[in-house]
């Protein structure tokens, strides 16, 4: 039976079960006596089993399948019923992306306040609002978003003040984001658009340092954003935020004599072009970007030359001492703009060492990083994306703990810590399949002493490249 013909039957049935005056008046019409707790039962079962296929389709952004099975389930699942509310959820998320609107808003708009995916709900909708240049709703929506996330909304409210002109507001927005979030999920986003937002205004200042705080925490945001843009572009989805995307990695590779510029360009006309054909209810602001984009050619030229940045280190030619080096931003003179022979990690034989003054720590009897630890894990995501060391197949990360507490409960601490590393590196962009674990607990200590620095330092994750293998100083092929 397909989703739709089950979908009306069991809504017949349902009808049927639910009259008060008992099954004979269902009889009385031809139909058979049900269970209905059985019915109900079969009925949940069904529909979970749709949203599980649904999720899975998400996850391979398979949007066409994933909107065919959350299409039955929306029609038959009330909002206010749990599965209801998350394949309402679902459904919106796959009109943004689809680029139905509307249809994300009305949708998204069903989900209850109260319920466990409206944060979901609650972007998917004030997206679709502001993409439709409705500002004064995705206002609204995105202000509603920050109080269930702060940082999640707080981001996008300073990307629609930003784009209509209200650059104070987003400014403060964006500013609090890093503040308070600034190694949260949001940060990067948060720095970019304050970047964004400087070189509309014009401060290279500013823009320059956003860019390098980015660049420093996030060194793969930029080529990713590319990536996305160029997807949106491809799609014919999402245009304004692709031209915009594309605008500002211009603008930031004009003032890093990068050789990418011209093509960031070309998208971004790219992107114009095709809004200008189907503006849809951004007509206005499509036409003023337009006139702008097209008169401002040699002024942005001009301004990035005025504040060249060779190597694109944040710090402009005019006072970086090494211009066609990049600065290493590690705290030992970051300003003159010159690297320092001074690196959280080094490969030295089959391992990747962490250099002192570095570290993986985690808090105490927990398996959560310590965010002075974030550097670490970024400087070995960035040497394993590093094609210079695509010979790594494969490393182990090993997990040690302290000696507080029971040996098996440390035991199982040592294999959740390296897990938890992985899954970091897994999203700074390292592939799971590069990965393997060992656990050791309180076992291999390299201090022994029971200080509490000495337990601090038996807090550790080492790192070992296991394929290829090494022996004998000789390495595997």
């Amino acid at each position: 039976m397909t989703l739709r013909r089950f979908t009306r039957a069991a809504g017949a049935v349902l009808a049927c079960a639910g009259a008060s005056a008992a099954l004979w008046s269902c009889q009385s019409m031809g139909a058979q006596p049900v269970n209905t707790q059985a019915l109900a039962a079969q009925n949940t079962q069904f529909f979970q089993s749709e949203l599980q296929l649904a999720r899975e389709a998400l996850g391979r952004q398979e949007w066409a399948a994933a909107r065919e099975h959350l299409d039955g389930v929306v029609g038959a699942v009330p909002a206010t019923d749990p599965v209801g509310a998350e394949a309402r959820a679902g459904l919106a998320q796959i009109a943004f992306e689809l680029g139905d609107y509307a249809r994300a808003a009305q949708v998204a708009s069903e989900v209850p306040l109260t319920s466990p995916f409206a944060v979901s709900a609650l972007e998917s909708r004030g997206l679709a609002q502001l993409f439709s240049c409705d500002f004064d709703s995705a206002t609204q929506t995105f202000y509603q978003l920050a109080q269930a996330d702060d940082a999640r909304g707080r981001v996008w409210l300073g990307v629609t003040y930003a784009w209509t002109g209200a650059d104070a507001n987003a400014e403060r927005e964006l500013s609090h984001v890093v503040q308070t979030a600034g190694t949260g999920e949001q940060a990067p986003n948060a720095r970019f658009y304050l970047a964004q937002l400087a070189l509309w205004g014009r401060r290279a200042g500013p823009a320059q340092r956003y860019l390098g705080q980015l660049q420093q925490a996030s060194p793969q945001y930029l080529s990713s954003l590319d990536t996305r843009a160029q997807n949106w572009l491809a799609r014919r989805a999402h245009l304004m935020r692709a031209y915009f995307s594309f605008d500002t990695l211009s603008r930031l590779h004009r003032m890093s004599s990068n050789a990418q510029a011209a093509a960031d360009d070309q998208h971004a006309d790219e992107a114009m072009q095709l809004l200008q054909q189907s503006p849809g209810a951004c007509g206005e602001q499509v036409t003023r970007l337009a006139q702008a984009r097209s008169a401002g050619a040699a002024d942005r030229s001009a301004f990035a030359a005025a504040n060249r940045d060779s190597d694109g280190d944040g710090i402009p030619d005019t006072r970086d001492r090494c211009p066609n080096e990049a600065e290493t931003f590690n705290g030992i003179a970051d300003d003159d703009g010159c690297p320092e022979n001074t690196a959280a990690i080094d490969v030295v034989g089959n391992q990747i060492q962490i250099r002192n003054g570095f570290a993986i720590n985690f808090d105490e009897g927990s398996d959560r990083v310590v965010d002075t630890s974030h550097p670490t894990i970024e400087a070995v995501a960035s040497l394993l994306r590093n094609p210079g060391y695509s010979w790594i197949r494969r490393i182990r990360l090993d997990g040690h703990t302290d000696d507080i507490g029971e040996a098996s409960t440390n035991l199982d601490l040592s294999g959740r810590r390296v897990r938890r590393v992985g899954a970091m590196l897994v999203a700074n962009g390292v592939s799971a399949d590069h990965l393997s674990f060992g656990a050791y607990g309180e076992t291999r200590p390299i201090d022994p002493s029971g200080t509490p620095d000495a337990r601090a330092r038996n807090r550790r994750v080492e790192i070992f490249i296991v394929d290829p293998p090494t022996f004998g100083g000789v390495r595997g092929h």
